[in-house]
């Protein structure tokens, strides 16, 4: 009774035989031939990441030249703006009164002398932005700035009372 009862079932024909085992060689190459093979169009995951950090860093590189671009574009407009204010920049040491003005939403103020608020209102002279300053230049060079920097230029004609006319105050009504 040495046998065990599958050696007894094996010698008595009841169970099966067991298959002999492959070589290792051989087993490997079975799956592999049984994968089903990829099609040209499909790609692998480790291509699919390549082409998207590929895409992502010529992003990147793309915005970070465009940056440069327009940091020179800025930086040669303000080299223009800066010639023109050395030139022809009308300055008054004596200069006490406050010109407000809005720019970029929020007021603004440049010193002036009371002629120069007179000519700033007739439209013989106005006012320019560079590097967190405002300059008075004569109306030309003004001009001249606005043909290449408009944002350079704040409005002086003031605000109008738009609001007012939409809203109107009635006439029966008493303070």
């Amino acid at each position: 009774m040495s046998n065990s009862l599958k050696d007894q079932l094996l010698a008595l024909g009841l169970a099966p035989k067991k298959a002999k085992p492959q070589p290792k060689k051989q087993q490997k190459a079975c799956p592999k031939a049984a994968r089903p093979k990829k099609s040209s169009a499909e790609i692998s995951l480790d291509q699919a990441y390549r082409i998207r950090n590929k895409e992502e860093r010529l992003q990147k590189e793309k915005a970070v030249e465009l940056k440069r671009e327009q940091e020179r574009q800025r930086r040669e407009i303000n080299k223009k703006i800066k010639a023109l204010i050395q030139e022809t920049a009308v300055r008054n040491p004596a200069a006490e009164n406050k010109r407000n003005f809005i720019y970029k939403g929020r007021i603004r103020s440049v010193l002036v002398t009371p002629e120069q608020i007179n000519e700033i209102t007739a439209g013989t002279i106005g006012v320019v932005y560079l590097s967190g300053n405002y300059h008075l230049l004569p109306r030309e060079k003004i001009e001249e700035i606005r043909q290449f920097a408009p944002d350079h230029i704040p409005d002086l004609s003031g605000a109008e009372h738009e609001e007012e006319e939409d809203n109107p105050v009635p006439d029966d009504l008493i303070w």
